[in-house]
């Protein structure tokens, strides 16, 4: 049949052709093109504790926008009084240390990566908190500043105690039990694939503590999203210390038995662009320390910042 008698039919012909020449066929899936491997660049990350009667006000501060402390008692300020009542009454319920967790746990994040070069800045509601990090020399350089005062602690560190002065917790092999599973995530657009990680029933140095809520003091499982397009050497850049062999997008940590208590963590954009020798630079001042010689001091004045404590230096501005 000629296609002249039948218009609709030559404009459906002329149609699926056009498309199938753009292989764009009717009922074809479309596919995003996988992105490609990160090696500079720019990744926002952010943290939270669902659940946690603070996390909604704590995930609304923005340290672009001033002092966190000010910025907090502004948002609880503008809550009606049943709002502050419920979100105290909750408070009261959840484990001391969920409390203080929420306090004193930083919660947006932005890494500046090159290579085997990253730096990391975030804030939290009493401290500002730079680390920068070497990979080909297993070296970095960490700066604590409290925030809306002048007091502040830098030091360098090797690869070695990288997990004690960034990472809170430590999952290892002798504690927990590693399963691969076949699920999957796309994580700021990166497929990430996840790892559980599960307590073993005597790895429990300690019963659970009272002080902790009746929680133990390792966490009770882990879920932990990896790609092999991130680097391994950004693991570095969140609380927890898991050994994995691909970039972590993506971890939940589970405190409790019952995982009502819990810490989220996890990438929230990833940008591909060239990334200059000003953005790996941590501006100090004073006096620098070296973690191997000085760590009683800098444990010293790291607990002051972040519990705001220390001396007041009266006649100095914030920007020093």
């Amino acid at each position: 049949m000629h296609p002249s008698r039948h218009p609709f039919a030559a404009v459906l012909f002329l149609l699926t052709a056009s498309m199938a020449a753009a292989n764009y066929l009717p009922g074809q899936p479309t596919v995003a093109p996988a992105p490609a491997n990160f090696t500079e660049g720019i990744i926002t990350t952010r943290v939270s504790l669902p659940g946690n009667p603070f996390d909604k006000v704590l995930s609304q501060l923005d340290p672009v926008k001033g002092n966190p402390q000010e910025q907090m008692q502004g948002i609880i300020g503008a809550m009606s009084p049943a709002e502050q009542q419920q979100m105290q009454a909750s408070a009261e319920k959840s484990p001391p240390a969920m409390t203080m967790g929420a306090m004193m746990l930083p919660r947006k994040g932005t890494i500046y990566c090159r290579n085997q070069e990253a730096r990391v800045i975030t804030d939290a509601l009493m401290y500002h908190l730079e680390n920068y990090f070497n990979g080909t020399k297993n070296t970095g350089l960490l700066l604590m500043a409290a925030q809306g005062r002048p007091d502040q602690v830098a030091y360098t560190y090797n690869a070695g105690s990288v997990k004690n002065v960034w990472q809170s917790i430590s999952v290892t092999e002798a504690d927990y039990t590693m399963k691969t599973t076949a699920e999957t995530a796309l994580v700021a657009g990166y497929p990430s694939t996840k790892t559980t990680y599960t307590l073993k029933p005597n790895a429990s140095s300690a019963p659970a503590d009272p002080a902790l809520g009746g929680m133990s003091e390792k966490p009770e499982a882990l879920d932990v999203w990896t790609s092999p397009q991130i680097p391994q050497m950004l693991n570095f850049a969140h609380p927890v210390y898991v050994k994995e062999k691909q970039g972590i997008t993506k971890l939940v940590v589970y405190f409790d038995k019952e995982r009502k208590h819990k810490l989220l963590y996890e990438f929230a954009s990833v940008q591909l662009k060239p990334v200059t020798p000003q953005n790996m630079q941590i501006k100090t001042t004073g006096q620098v320390l070296d973690y191997g010689k000085d760590v009683m001091q800098i444990g010293a004045k790291t607990l002051a910042i972040m519990f705001g404590g220390g001396p007041q230096r009266p006649g100095k501005s914030d920007d020093e």
